[in-house]
């Protein structure tokens, strides 16, 4: 699937969660949105799409903490890659 349909599937999908670094005055990590991400969240986005990747559905957080924690797995990879690109 592609960036753009994920973050199309985890809009149309409820609760989100923002999963990479913090953005200070944007959004903190394991930030929850209902309804869509903020106008800054969003902004941030389209400066940086890695981070449209890192905002997923509430039911796959538990699989991307697992991935942050043990430093591994796809999410670990878009997070690394957000903070590079700071």
């Amino acid at each position: 699937m592609t960036t753009k349909k994920q973050a199309k599937a985890a809009e149309e999908a409820g609760t989100l969660v923002y999963c990479g670094p913090t953005i200070p005055g944007v959004a903190k990590q394991f930030t929850f949105y209902r309804g869509g991400v903020t106008a800054g969240l969003k902004a941030a986005q389209e400066r940086r799409p890695v981070l449209r990747a890192l905002t997923i559905p509430l039911d796959q957080l538990p699989e991307a903490m697992k991935q942050l924690e043990m430093k591994h797995g796809r999410i670990y990879a878009l997070y690394r890659e957000a903070q590079r690109q700071k």
